[in-house]
């Protein structure tokens, strides 16, 4: 037997931690990024569509409150779609040259950052609404509503596109990748720490604290609900303040869900990537490991992007019914559509037909015309023949 040295175990293992990090590689570029792409474009898309319909912009009557969340939801999944078009590129980058180009290289990253901020800011918006409602719930249809909260996204959209503006002067190709040039290196380096600050560390601690004074508020209602329903006289005000507060609750845990969620999914990354922003001075053996780990809680971080429509699926009953809708009113069209094209197609079959057949009369009367004449002149030539004898 050949002994297996300290040194023989350490050939052995490097070849085989290789082998694993190109094969979990090959799944994340590959795999991984496609599948997310089209499942959570697909995702967004019924959303946006869902989203535009007037039931989505109108007033509940029977719950007295405006459905003003749903314009962060709307423009959010507009923006997430984004992001997974150019994720899309990414994954096509394996295969031809998309992103490393001029003008291309500086827009994609743009627009990335600016994604990842409204992201981030339109959580804590809806959360703050949340909030609001849940704290002052007799004030939200005065304060909230549709068009204000579309003020305030388009707000943030504008925002996050100027802030953002320095960012294409800092970024080309570099060495064919596209990088931050040279010469504005170091300024990237701490533009890089403020964006991580703004969006991952200002954003945790405000969804965190919101999140933590809803979940209070709402043990306290439920403790207080019984005692306030049976203060009320009225039956019809009962039920009706019994309504208003089970639709409140359904929507504040939909938005929970949301926010709890894009917190859990994005801690990775945002520890990993802010951790190595502050220390990046220090170059120590660990570096490497530190860049990769990064590197794969990039991969998580946007799943962010693509969950939405699957929480709207599980927890709002609206959407799910919504969605149903369309699914119906889509294949009635759909059927109605096809059952057209086949009556058109019918009805040219039979005018060809109609046509065919006026054809074959017209030629067989002419021919049937033609035996009489010739006939009648057989019988005429006769009738001569026998005059003259």
């Amino acid at each position: 037997m050949i002994p297996i040295t300290n040194s023989s175990m350490n050939n052995l293992t490097i070849p085989l931690s290789y082998c694993f990090l190109d094969r979990l590689n090959f799944f994340f570029n590959h795999i991984y990024l496609l599948l997310l792409t089209v499942i959570g474009s697909i995702g967004n898309t019924f959303v946006i569509i869902i989203f535009c319909q007037r039931a989505f912009r109108t007033k509940i009557g029977s719950i007295n409150s405006n459905m003003s969340v749903y314009p962060f939801l709307f423009y959010m999944a507009i923006s997430d779609t984004m992001y997974l078009i150019i994720l899309f590129c990414l994954w096509l980058s394996n295969y031809i040259n998309v992103l490393h180009r001029p003008v291309i290289c500086q827009l994609t990253l743009y627009l990335t950052y600016v994604c990842n901020f409204i992201n981030a800011y339109y959580t804590i918006a809806f959360t703050a609404q949340r909030l609001f409602a849940v704290i002052n719930p007799f004030r939200v249809s005065h304060v909230l509503s549709w068009y204000r909260s579309r003020f305030l996204s388009l707000s943030i959209i504008i925002f996050a596109c100027l802030i953002y503006s320095y960012l294409p002067f800092l970024i080309g190709i570099v060495n064919g990748k596209c990088f931050s040039r040279p010469e504005f290196r170091w300024i990237n380096k701490y533009m890089d720490i403020i964006d991580s600050i703004i969006v991952f560390l200002i954003p945790y601690i405000i969804i965190i604290t919101m999140n933590t004074i809803i979940l209070i508020s709402l043990r306290r209602m439920k403790h207080d609900q019984h005692e306030f329903l049976f203060r009320t006289h009225s039956h019809l005000n009962r039920r009706r303040e019994l309504i208003r507060r089970n639709a409140s609750r359904k929507i504040t845990k939909l938005l929970l869900t949301i926010s709890t969620s894009y917190l859990i999914i994005c801690a990775p990354y945002a520890s990993i990537h802010t951790w190595r922003l502050l220390n990046n001075r220090q170059q120590n053996k660990n570096s490497q490991l530190i860049k990769q780990l990064e590197h794969y809680a990039l991969f998580i971080y946007h799943i962010s992007f693509a969950m939405n429509f699957y929480i709207y699926i599980v927890l709002d009953s609206k959407f799910r019914r919504e969605l149903k809708r369309f699914f119906i009113k889509s294949k009635q069209n759909f059927y109605q559509c096809f059952r057209q094209k086949k009556f058109v197609e019918n009805d040219n079959q039979l005018e060809l037909v109609d046509n065919n057949s006026t054809t074959t009369v017209g030629y067989t009367f002419q021919g049937n015309l033609q035996n009489v004449n010739h006939n009648h002149n057989l019988m005429r030539n006769s009738c001569c023949c026998h005059i003259h004898l």
